[in-house]
């Protein structure tokens, strides 16, 4: 039996969290301007907070995730369907990951008349703090399947030794990696 190829998603490596920031504000302001068009509608019994709950549900869905730790690394494991694989994007800095692709559905005439259907397009995205800080040049990302995973090795610890000069007579700190 051949198994499926594996498909690989696009891997960012960051220096620091500013881009996942701008990701998780511009989900935040596209719901946010959804909430202000669907105030306009809500019911009169409906609370305010309905509005964000609503544009939420409409704009944005987070896959379940699991991050396991084993032998010094991190696997990060996301449940995907429907996404289209060239649009997965995972973007990392050693303490957060973020996943973020697209989900689209739509109906095609010729397979017959839709009675129901409770599937949508969404913009898929999930940010997760890591539980200690990782290296992120050695993440590695595969999609097999609905899941997308990422496995990367924790930061090594850093060590402290103390050197003495040439005259012994100071110390000096020197990093070792």
């Amino acid at each position: 039996m051949k198994r499926r190829p594996k498909s690989a998603a696009k891997l960012v490596v960051l220096e620091n969290g500013d881009p996942i920031f701008a990701e998780a504000e511009s989900i935040e302001n596209r719901i946010r301007q959804r909430a202000f068009e669907l105030s306009h509608r809500r019911p009169d019994d409906a609370h305010s907070r309905y509005d964000w709950i609503v544009a939420e549900s409409e704009i944005v869905s987070a896959p379940p995730a699991e991050i396991l730790e084993k032998n010094g690394k991190f696997e990060v494991k996301f449940a995907l369907t429907r996404a289209n694989l060239g649009d997965i994007d995972v973007m990392l800095t050693p303490d957060q990951i973020l996943l973020k692709s697209e989900a689209r559905h739509e109906h095609a005439e010729e397979l017959g008349t839709v009675h129901l259907c409770e599937f949508k397009s969404t913009t898929v995205f999930r940010s997760l703090n890591f539980p200690a800080p990782v290296d992120a040049n050695t993440a590695k990302v595969d999609v097999d399947g609905g899941t997308v995973r990422v496995t990367v090795a924790k930061q090594k610890p850093q060590t402290v030794r103390l050197a003495r000069s040439a005259a012994g007579a100071r110390k000096t700190r020197e990093r070792i990696s």
